[in-house]
């Protein structure tokens, strides 16, 4: 056999050899190159916020309020009885008023005499009633409200004209349904029972 002959032998039986190496199932072979490397997705999940909120609640304390009532002190109404009946005579302290607490007549009545304020209005005169003059009295009677007289015969003196007891500052005189006392701001008050009355000083008054 010649060199050729032998040399093309043996390469056909290194290709028969080498055809034999492969899988049967069609594997493939053992240091195959593979395919390129797939890379997994990577999902990033949503990033959350949490935000959180600061209630304040307020208290609010309503301040309190206390009221006082001070009940006035009760005159004895014999200290202060007249010579005739059912009538009541006081001063106030600074004897600038002379008052007086009258029952014994048809119509309850309490008044005053004094030194009227400057505001005070005119009334019709005792002895001219189409006259308006300054008023010297100032009284309530039943349910008619406080107002402003003029009195011909003084009122409310004593009838003996003897010097009338004071009243205290803050203590009542009270007689049936009339009540008298006197401050020592606003001045003497006197008030009956159905809601009318009047408070004079000799710089100012009310009457209701």
């Amino acid at each position: 056999m010649t060199f050729t002959v032998r040399a093309v032998l043996l390469f056909a039986t290194a290709l028969v050899v080498a055809g034999c190496g492969r899988s049967v199932d069609g594997s493939p072979e053992t240091g195959a190159v593979a395919g390129p490397a797939t890379t997994p997705a990577v999902t990033t999940a949503p990033k959350t916020t949490t935000t959180t909120t600061r209630t304040t609640t307020t208290t609010t304390t309503s301040p309190t309020t206390t009221t006082t009532t001070t009940t006035p002190a009760q005159a004895n109404p014999q200290t202060f009885a007249g010579t005739a009946a059912g009538s009541y005579y006081f001063t106030t302290p600074s004897t600038k008023f002379h008052c007086a607490i009258l029952t014994g007549g048809d119509v309850p009545t309490a008044g005053c005499h004094g030194p009227m304020p400057a505001s005070a209005p005119k009334v019709p005169g005792a002895g001219a009633s189409g006259t308006p003059v300054t008023p010297n009295a100032i009284e309530v009677a039943g349910s008619r409200p406080g107002q402003f007289a003029s009195a011909g015969d003084p009122r409310y003196y004593p009838l003996d004209r003897s010097a009338a007891p004071a009243l205290s500052y803050g203590t009542a005189l009270e007689v049936n349904d009339l009540t008298c006392l006197v401050d020592e701001t606003s001045g003497v008050t006197c008030r009956s029972d159905a809601g009318h009355g009047f408070t004079l000083s000799d710089s100012a008054f009310r009457v209701w």
